[in-house]
């Protein structure tokens, strides 16, 4: 997996940090310029032993900090590399590249939840000016939030290193596992089905990066090769929708012949029905979704629209606010909830659920493992 040499890096690319603290005593100083003279040297040992000394004079140095915690994790000293950048982002808790490197250690400890939470708030915060750690960062939340069955948001992540993914092997098969569903990290594929995995990772990939006639030829080879291996018609069919709703829904239909239990298929046929404004063929499949997965706020959502298209008032109401009790912070819900209260003649709701939505629009969207585990659905239109 992909690591980064942080000497080199911060050479070349610098820190997009606040200024740090600056030494409050003339020992401190003195500690602060010896310690950069031997990071400076490759006296990896001698700094950290340096820089040691200077945040137990000054704890509130927080360029000490962020220096010790660079220096071990070159080290492979993942523990107190860890700890130094905890003690780093609680002074300078908007410092995205701190939160992104103590999730990396945590990522090299095994500690995945810690992890994958402090790389998503070092996404959140914004690492526009660390473009390498940037991409680290990504691959390393999207191999966790695969690990953890949170695959559309994964294969997200994924996409958005498809332009650079092409010759690395670990990134192709990593998105076949998320495209696949199966809750695995590369170096676990069992080595006869490495090839397979690879395969559809490349064919995800070259529909990511708009190579749309080779992923077609791509996907519809391992479909004829493995004709009833689960997802490989869903993820057709995803790319089909696009140009080709009629055969993506057809591919939707395939995928339920070999998965009958597929949720994502059944809410992407729900939706696609409602979008051609035809809610009666999409109801069974917005029902058996709600039936399987009483817990997902898409299929609340799902359900919830497709009876206010047909007329159902307050079933429709009532789906969408289970719904939102499910997944208070969606705007898509609010949005729908606060039409539905519109036409059902209760404004005060409808203001209030107006409001939330135009508030959590504002806020920055976070790639989250915790509210949609079927969020390949598409949004029906443009808020």
């Amino acid at each position: 997996m992909a690591r980064i040499s942080f000497l080199i890096y911060l050479v070349l690319a610098g820190l997009s940090l606040r200024a740090a603290v600056a030494p409050a005593s003339a020992r401190l100083k003195q500690v602060s310029q010896e310690a950069g003279a031997a990071r400076d040297a490759g006296r990896t040992n001698e700094a950290v032993a340096l820089y040691r000394r200077g945040v137990a004079l000054q704890p509130g140095w927080a360029e000490g900090w962020w220096n010790l915690g660079t220096l071990q994790y070159d080290l492979n000293a993942f523990v107190p590399a860890r700890d130094a950048f905890a003690q780093f982002v609680k002074l300078q808790p908007d410092g995205a590249p701190g939160w992104a490197l103590r999730g990396l250690c945590e990522f090299e400890l095994k500690q995945y939840p810690a992890s994958l939470d402090h790389l998503q708030r070092a996404m959140l915060l914004g690492l526009e000016q660390n473009p390498q750690l940037a991409k680290v960062t990504l691959y390393h939340a999207a191999l966790l939030l695969t690990k953890s069955g949170h695959f559309p948001n994964a294969m997200k992540l994924y996409s958005m290193l498809a332009s650079e993914a092409a010759d690395d092997r670990d990134r192709i098969v990593g998105i076949g596992l998320a495209g696949l569903r199966l809750a695995m990290f590369p170096q676990e594929v069992p080595a006869e089905r490495e090839a397979f995995v690879y395969r559809v990772g490349h064919a995800i990939f070259a529909d990511a990066r708009r190579q749309e006639a080779e992923a077609r030829r791509e996907f519809q080879a391992l479909i004829a090769e493995n004709p009833r291996t689960p997802e490989l018609h869903n993820l057709l069919a995803q790319m089909l929708v696009r140009g080709d709703p009629d055969a993506a829904i057809t591919e939707w239909k395939n995928e339920l012949s070999v998965s009958p239990g597929h949720t994502p298929a059944k809410l992407q046929l729900a939706f696609e029905y409602l979008k051609r404004g035809e809610p009666a063929a999409g109801l069974p499949y917005a029902r058996e979704a709600v039936s399987q997965e009483p817990n997902s706020f898409v299929a609340h959502n799902a359900l919830g629209r497709v009876l206010l298209a047909l007329d159902d008032m307050p079933g429709g109401i009532a789906e969408l606010e289970a719904a939102k009790g499910l997944a208070p912070d969606s705007p898509d819900t609010r949005f729908e909830l606060a039409s539905a209260y519109a036409k059902a003649g209760r404004n005060q709701d409808a203001m209030r659920e107006r409001a939330e939505f135009l508030r959590l629009k504002k806020r920055p969207s976070k790639v989250s493992s915790g509210q949609a585990r079927h969020g390949e659905r598409r949004e029906s239109s443009d808020r």
